[in-house]
């Protein structure tokens, strides 16, 4: 009996041996940290890769990842910028990588979670003809920690209209959220359901995805809500778009993203089934990633990769991200009395504000003549 108990231990032995043998004779570099997604560039070698997995990371499709991956990188070369010439150089993994070692889960009142044991959670709201679990991750702003009455509105619409199993609030070292609209967040749940629905979680903020850096702050929130969403499942919102209507009729799907423009689709708003083959692919993409590109990867590149892989990914054209930003949309939005010009009520599941705001609160969004003040309306007091 001991020497069964054993075997595992001395497998996963000599499959690491066998690991830094292949290392130092090939020179080909293999990420050895217990907690990450890991990558090799040699088939053989691909036991060993899945031997490395930690234990609580749901199953990439690895052959799916595999063969897709020529086509991904010729759907990836046009929003390369300066990498385009050295593109077979740099972009080598297929499958992602990414280090969750130093991720701290935990409730509002400080009770530690491992990421199998939200796993599980999130898991357990799978059914079958429904592989996206009803979990909802926003990351919050890295900069003021105070939230804005937007951020308030967005986060009950989350809370109240798509009812998630779990939110989780994605946040900066030492920047958890405060101010008066974070307060009113907490007065709308018990307290059993504030400590039981809401899990806190600190990362990092990534400085560089595989070898490419990472500066703006809009790129490293983007890289941030793909990890998110890989590993535990669910919906990423941003933390200015209001949810209006359920979104069970979308988790059958297992990526769904929304149009923003016709050459682009929003990163704002996105579901997906764990380790879901586009979004494992969307990851892996980053390896060319340009930070000097605004929307290259987080709006065109998700566009080329749905041309590409078009049962891999369905978009819902009117439903979450319009109206848009564009100067002749946005003012469907704000602008006083413009709100006839688009029936939020009919066709939208959820409304990405696109960040134009002037300093609402409670009393004066109660008479704003807009399609914004309906909608804050619909949600504050379920009356528009």
């Amino acid at each position: 009996i001991m020497r069964l108990r054993l075997l595992p231990l001395m497998l996963a032995t000599c499959l690491s041996l066998m690991a830094a043998v292949y290392h130092f004779s090939a020179k080909t570099s293999v990420l050895q940290l217990s907690a990450v997604w890991i990558v090799n560039q040699s088939e053989a070698n691909l036991l060993v890769f899945k031997a490395q997995v930690p234990t609580y990371a749901m199953p990439l499709d690895i052959e799916a990842l595999r063969l897709n991956f020529p086509k991904l990188k010729d759907a990836t070369k046009r929003h390369s910028g300066p990498h385009r010439g050295r593109l077979d150089q740099m972009m080598l993994s297929y499958v992602p990588v990414f280090s969750t070692t130093q991720w701290m889960l935990h409730s509002p009142s400080g009770r530690r979670f491992t990421i199998a044991e939200v796993q599980a959670v999130a898991k357990s709201t799978i059914r079958p003809g429904v592989p996206v679990p009803n979990v909802a991750h926003f990351v919050l702003p890295f900069g003021d920690t105070q939230l804005q009455f937007h951020h308030m509105v967005s986060l009950l619409s989350c809370l109240h209209v798509m009812k998630p199993h779990r939110l989780m609030l994605w946040y900066a070292p030492g920047r958890l959220p405060t101010g008066q609209w974070w307060d009113r967040v907490r007065k709308n749940l018990t307290d059993a359901e504030w400590d039981e629905r809401i899990v806190m979680v600190q990362r990092p903020v990534p400085k560089s995805v595989y070898s490419v850096p990472v500066h703006g702050r809009e790129h490293q929130s983007d890289v941030m809500r793909l990890e998110a969403v890989l590993i535990f499942g669910g919906v990423y919102l941003d933390i200015d778009v209001l949810v209006l209507k359920p979104l069970d009729p979308l988790r059958k799907f297992g990526f769904t993203i929304g149009r923003e423009v016709s050459y682009g689709l929003c990163n704002g708003i996105f579901m997906s089934a764990p380790s879901a083959t586009f979004l494992a692919m969307w990851h892996t993409a980053y390896q060319v990633f340009d930070d000097n590109a605004w929307g290259d990867h987080s709006v065109k590149l998700p566009h080329s990769m749905q041309l590409a892989f078009p049962d891999l990914c369905h978009v819902e054209e009117d439903s979450l991200d319009r109206p848009n930003w564009t100067s002749e949309e946005v003012v469907w939005i704000y602008g006083i009395g413009q709100q006839h010009r688009w029936d939020w009520r009919r066709k939208n599941y959820a409304v990405h504000l696109y960040g134009k705001f002037n300093n609402e609160n409670l009393s004066s969004v109660r008479s704003l003549n807009s399609m914004y003040g309906e909608m804050c309306r619909y949600i504050l007091f379920g009356s528009s």
